[in-house]
């Protein structure tokens, strides 16, 4: 396929004509201004009391957290402050006099946007006081954007789906008059019209036969739809996710959307890398040529990790971790394991064959051991990796911080481990590859008030991240081995399940207080159980729904699945510029919009370049 790089020339020109400061957003503590995005406004009335009171405060996100001095209100005075209203807080009100004099609590409270609230205080006997808190005032339609969006990717979604269709079939009507005439101008139309007649019924018959037996196409167009969709996820919570904290990485324990996308797309590089080595092997390329090609591969994707920071930097601070570096570190002990311990079919019908309805049936048990027990030896070698991870992390000594600590330091656990961020993750990057290479702004800086670099795309990560790609390269053993639809879908759900309980025991039902909680930041085993199993499901459904039943053609997310790369680069590299994204004001319908508008937007190009045949691949 050829690649109109003058296309791209032009494309890549466009982002260059504006550029856009990014803000940040801050909680403001003057009273005076009027709350804005995720802040509320918190009167306190400390009325018939002849003492001074402390309101002391912790947002529940932040655990084993010893509670802040908020604010602090005079006898028969009143006071007020701006409040952030992410996450719920814990509140306790005592005495200005004695801080060990509990008055009232409040767990848990959570403070809607823009909303004003009134906690008074009032003391009806010298032992009685009686604390409550009203919501006053209007407030935001905090849900309705999400809401929203939610609706106009649907809508969109269902648009490009009638688009398509009623593109096609203007197409076969345009080639359907086009036969029929040249037909009707020929001097032997009976004839012709019967030999037709005798091929439309031939190609009917090779239809049905094609259907029964296909070759493996080159790609899946779920696998390439599951990309796509990620790719938009990811583009829309990189541009911001319109400020809200679910479409955001979690702080440090749990789950929200913003963290399942790039783990998604570790586990389907492994899915690739299994159908794409069979096709070659299929074609007797030797495997000294795959490994070249493995190497090849690795290293570009490396320096695109690097060349993604985007502004001139010194050697001495430059990030060495990253998305792309992960994934190039994952594809290729994932693509030298398959490598090395994959057979080349005698029966190259087998190697190319593709499970629906195939005439060719084998016993189930064959197909479990074709896709599970015979590659016993590269499950092996990534249970040792999994292990040398477990052994790192739990019994590596770190200094001044305890063995097997997995918080995010700073004020977790009461402040006793401030600079022990990550455990032995970040003690061995930052033995390593040094403070000055890693991450700055970890997402647990705001909350645990953290002072060290952590690099959530760390080195021990990557011995999970390990993990999750060969996962992916199961469900590909599962595919290719298998001679029914319904069992590469039993296939994959029963692994999704196995998955989802390792995932879900091991953190004792997604609990922080578990053996090993589920962590984005420190890919943590339950994270990679957790994410491979909902991969495993998903791929399922997809599978049924595009290459099965064809029910979906799974654009518009097939077309940035087909060039994630180039999209991926371009909106990174120049997807803050004008015409993809603006400035606005700070509110979530404001924000969203944008956001939404530049992953539709970069969805809009990879529709060109899908039908202009233009896929840029590494």
């Amino acid at each position: 396929m050829t690649v109109h790089y003058s296309v791209l020339i032009v494309i890549i020109g466009l982002f260059f004509i504006q550029d856009i400061s990014c803000k940040k957003h801050t909680i403001k503590d003057d009273p005076s201004d009027p709350p804005s995005m995720d802040e509320a406004y918190l009167i306190i009335h400390n009325t018939n009391n002849s003492n001074g009171i402390t309101l002391y405060g912790n947002q529940v996100e932040c655990e084993g957290c010893d509670l802040k001095k908020l604010m602090v209100v005079a006898s028969n005075r009143s006071a007020s402050r701006i409040i952030d209203t992410k996450y719920a807080y814990d509140l306790e009100l005592r005495l200005s006099s004695s801080n060990s004099s509990l008055l009232c609590q409040f767990a848990s409270y959570r403070f809607a946007e823009n909303g004003t609230y009134v906690l008074s205080i009032m003391q009806n006997t010298s032992t009685n006081i009686m604390c409550s808190i009203e919501q006053i005032g209007t407030l935001s339609y905090y849900w309705t954007p999400a809401i929203l969006g939610i609706i106009t990717v649907i809508l969109y979604t269902v648009l490009v789906q009638l688009w398509h269709h009623l593109h096609c079939r203007r197409h076969f009507n345009h080639f359907y008059t086009n036969i029929f005439h040249s037909q009707a101008t020929d001097d032997n139309l009976n004839i012709r019209t019967l030999s037709s007649l005798e091929n439309i019924q031939q190609e009917a018959i090779n239809a049905s036969n094609n259907r029964t037996r296909r070759a493996l196409p080159k790609r899946l167009r779920s696998l390439d739809t599951f990309r796509g969709f990620s790719l938009m996820v990811m583009i829309f919570v990189n541009y911001g996710g319109g400020g809200y904290w679910f479409f955001d990485h979690s702080t440090w324990n749990g789950l929200t959307l913003a963290d399942l996308v790039f783990p998604w797309f570790t586990w389907m590089m492994g899915v690739s890398v299994v159908l794409s080595q069979r096709s070659l092997l299929a074609k007797n390329v030797r495997k000294r040529n795959i490994l070249l090609k493995i190497c090849q591969r690795t290293a570009i994707l490396f320096l695109l990790g690097l060349s993604e920071q985007g502004h001139l930097i010194k050697l001495t601070n430059m990030r060495i971790e990253g998305v792309l570096q992960r994934l190039a570190t994952c594809y290729f002990f994932t693509a030298i394991l398959v490598l090395v311990f994959e057979r080349k079919e005698n029966n190259q019908q087998e190697t190319i064959q593709l499970s629906i309805d195939n005439n060719i049936e084998q016993p189930f048990r064959t197909e479990l051991y074709k896709s599970i027990i015979q590659y016993w030896i590269q499950w092996l070698l990534v249970i040792l990796v999994v292990t040398v991870w477990i052994l790192l992390t739990f019994l590596l000594p770190i200094p001044n911080c305890p063995t097997g600590y997995i918080g995010p330091g700073g004020r977790h656990n009461h402040g006793k481990y401030w600079n022990c961020t990550g455990g032995a993750a970040g003690y061995i990057d930052r033995l390593i590859l040094g403070t000055s290479h890693l991450y700055n702004d970890p997402t647990c800086t705001e909350i645990y008030s953290t002072k060290i670099p952590y690099d959530p795309e760390g080195l021990l990560g990557n011995l999970t991240g390990i993990l999750l790609c060969y996962l992916g390269a199961q469900a590909g053993h599962s595919f290719i081995h298998s001679t029914r639809v319904h069992r590469v879908c039993i296939q994959w759900i029963i692994s999704g399940i196995i998955c989802g309980c390792f995932g879900l025991g091991l953190s004792q039902g997604g609990h922080s207080d578990s053996w090993i909680p589920i962590n984005k930041n420190l890919w943590s085993l339950t994270f990679v159980f957790t994410l491979a199993s909902l991969a495993f499901i998903v791929l399922t459904i997809l599978y049924l729904l595009v290459d099965v039943r064809q029910w979906f053609t799974g654009a518009p997310f097939l077309w940035l699945g087909m060039n994630s790369i180039a999209i991926y680069m371009c909106h990174g590299l120049f997807g803050v510029s004008f015409p993809v994204q603006l400035d606005v004001d700070d509110s979530h319908a404001q924000q969203l919009a944008m956001n939404l508008y530049g992953s539709l937007f970069w969805s809009f190009i990879a529709g060109i370049m899908y039908y202009k045949k233009v896929f840029i691949a590494i």
